[in-house]
C-alpha cells in the first residue's frame, strides 16, 4: 500500500501494467451471465417504459428546437435514453440569450454533452398566446422565435 502512495499513475494504468496491452482482446473474451442480461434488459425497459408515459400524457405537445443549454437541472431525477434525457422534475436553461426554469417533466435532446440541447419536449395543459414573433407559454415564459401548430402539436424554432 505505501509503495502506491509516491505513484501519480491512474488506476487504469495500474491494471493495464499487471493485463498488458491486449486488455481490450481479454475483455472480449469476458463472458455476460443470463442473470446480468436480464438485469440490463430489465433496466432499458423501465427506463423505455418512462418515455412511453410522458408521451403518453394529456396536454398539448410543445417541441423547442435550436440551440439550448442546460443552467442546472436535478442529476437525480434524470433518466437517459438513446440521446435523450427524461427531466422528471425540472430544468433550467438558456436559450436566446434569456433563462426559463421549466418546472415539469420535459425530454432533453442532446448532442455532445449533456448540457447541449437541441430540443426540448414538454407537454403543457393550456395553448400557448400567440404574438408576431413569440409563444407565452404557461410555466415556462415567452419564448421568441418561429412557430407552427399541427393539431395539438405545437413546435418553436429559436
Amino acid at each position: 500500500m505505501e509503495s502506491f502512495f509516491d505513484r501519480e499513475d491512474t488506476l487504469y494504468d495500474l491494471l493495464k501494467q499487471h493485463t498488458g496491452d491486449d486488455m481490450e482482446d481479454s475483455m472480449a473474451d469476458v463472458k455476460i451471465s443470463p442473470e446480468t442480461e436480464e438485469v440490463v434488459n430489465f433496466a432499458l425497459e423501465k427506463r423505455m417504459k418512462a418515455f412511453e408515459e410522458f408521451n403518453e400524457q394529456a396536454g398539448i405537445h410543445l417541441y423547442i428546437e435550436g440551440k439550448i443549454s442546460a443552467k442546472s437541472f436535478d442529476p437525480m431525477n434524470i433518466i437517459p435514453i438513446e440521446g435523450r434525457l427524461l427531466h422528471k422534475s425540472f430544468i433550467k436553461v438558456r436559450m436566446n440569450n434569456e433563462d426559463f426554469l421549466i418546472q415539469q417533466p420535459v425530454i432533453a435532446h442532446v448532442d455532445h454533452g449533456i448540457q447541449n440541447i437541441n430540443k426540448l419536449h414538454l407537454i403543457v395543459g393550456n395553448e400557448p398566446i400567440e404574438t408576431n414573433d413569440s409563444l407565452t407559454i404557461d410555466g415556462v415564459g415567452e419564448i421568441k422565435g418561429r412557430y407552427k401548430k399541427q393539431e395539438n402539436i405545437w413546435h418553436v424554432l429559436i
